[in-house]
């Protein structure tokens, strides 16, 4: 089999086969080199102009190596394969183009307009639209009966888009009789788990193009910790991670945490992020993407940033996105507030500005937003939550989040509540706001 070598500035070189480059070089995936991958941050941080086409060839680069370390760790400690050779290749396989094919169905600017999905719809529901309706397809099924060919087997071993959804997409697959349990269910946690590919990908690659350190982290040692925890009885198979790894894995969910908060959620950020919704819901047909697969393909960010222009002088939320006029954020909440004295303080201050000042306001919660918060869950092998540690010495794995200290810190979630007014306003509602905090204070 011939393999190409795409060069990758994060990963170095990454090899995919003839089939794989079929995908990569067909319209839908194109498409992605014109979908930014965190939508409205280059307007912060001038050097985020990254797309989730890099993205996709990462994941896949990544759930490759971390499959086969994880089952290369299992065969060293139990002196036994988890899966035939057959198998095995089956489902790295199949991860390859989970991975390749995972993010098709995003909107323009990611995740930042996912609102404008009609009926409740989220992208995945169009990459499923995707892999199914369109050229993809046909790629995925000659991948499939090329994989039959060369290993001599037969339509067991069929890849197929259906199955590649029913892994990855589907919300209760154990319902579908060819779901096979537990192996699907292991494969999905390389994609949507505490350790996926997908984040070990987008941390480095955001933190690299925003020019931060926060999302930094060891990735080699976490995917050389990799492992995988079986249980026969219980039938059972999770992705886990050595005991000698745990600090690698502290790192990487701390890195996602600094990451969501300097970030994801950086102030600024978000404003222009509901800037540019506003402007997307002007532009588009009945202020929502189109249902149709093929026609919701030709709205990539070139298309809206273009359609913004054309309003720029009779629209003024186009101008003001255009120009990067933002409101200012003049209060915000500690980062972990409770439902008690925090956020009865922050209503008391909204009110004080709406009732003395009479200007607009916008309020900014993580609710709001589209990215998982960063929280660590304790480990239950019957939902599959959380991280299973294996300790050499012990049947049964150890949680992550009982193991380590910092991690325990992170059980609390994110609770950031800010508001915002206009420039104009700034400065007497941030008094407004310092006089009440004073009083709070005194009164203490």
């Amino acid at each position: 089999m011939s393999y190409h070598r795409i060069r990758d500035s994060i990963h170095g070189f990454i090899e995919v086969s003839d089939l794989e480059m079929k995908i990569i070089d067909s319209a839908p995936f194109q498409r992605l080199r014109y979908i930014k991958q965190l939508a409205t941050t280059y307007l912060v941080y001038p050097g985020a102009e990254h797309t989730r086409f890099g993205h996709s060839l990462g994941v896949m680069h990544l759930v490759t190596k971390s499959f086969d370390t994880a089952l290369e760790n299992y065969k060293a400690l139990h002196d036994e394969e988890l899966f035939e050779d057959i198998r095995r290749k089956w489902y790295r396989q199949i991860l390859r183009l989970i991975a390749l094919t995972h993010d098709l169905g995003h909107a323009p600017f990611s995740h930042a307009s996912e609102a404008l999905f009609d009926d409740g719809k989220e992208h995945e529901d169009f990459t499923k639209k995707i892999i199914c309706e369109t050229e993809i397809a046909s790629y995925i099924l000659r991948i499939g009966k090329k994989f039959q060919k060369e290993n001599k087997v037969g339509s067991e071993y069929d890849i197929t888009p259906e199955l590649l959804w029913l892994i990855y997409g589907e919300k209760n697959p154990e319902l579908n009789q060819q779901y096979i349990m537990p192996d699907y269910k292991f494969l999905r946690g390389f994609m949507d788990g505490e350790l996926d590919s997908d984040k070990m990908d987008y941390l480095l690659r955001d933190s690299h193009y925003c020019g931060v350190n926060y999302g930094m982290y060891d990735l080699n040692r976490l995917i050389s910790s990799l492992n995988v925890y079986v249980n026969k009885n219980d039938n059972i198979i999770q992705l886990a991670i050595k005991r000698g790894g745990l600090h690698a894995f502290e790192e990487f969910v701390i890195a996602r945490y600094f990451m969501f908060i300097q970030v994801y959620y950086q102030k600024t950020r978000r404003y222009l992020d509901k800037l540019l919704v506003d402007n997307i819901m002007n532009v588009l047909p009945d202020s929502k993407y189109p249902d149709d697969v093929n026609e919701f393909l030709n709205w990539d960010d070139l298309v809206i940033i273009e359609k913004i222009r054309e309003n720029r002088n009779t629209t003024l939320i186009a101008k003001e996105f255009l120009e990067r006029k933002t409101m200012e954020c003049i209060y915000e909440t500690p980062t972990h507030c409770d439902s008690g004295n925090d956020l009865l303080l922050f209503d008391v201050i909204k009110n004080m500005i709406k009732e003395e000042i009479g200007c607009d306001i916008f309020v900014d919660t993580p609710y709001k937003i589209v990215h998982k918060i960063p929280i660590i869950e304790e480990y239950d092998a019957s939902s599959g939550k959380g991280i299973p540690i294996i300790v050499d010495y012990m049947d049964r794995p150890i949680s992550a989040s009982n193991e380590s200290i910092l991690l325990q810190s992170l059980i609390k979630p994110i609770n950031i509540k800010r508001l915002y007014v206009n420039k104009a306003y700034a400065k007497e509602a941030r008094n407004l706001s310092k006089k009440l905090l004073e009083r709070e204070e005194s009164d203490e």
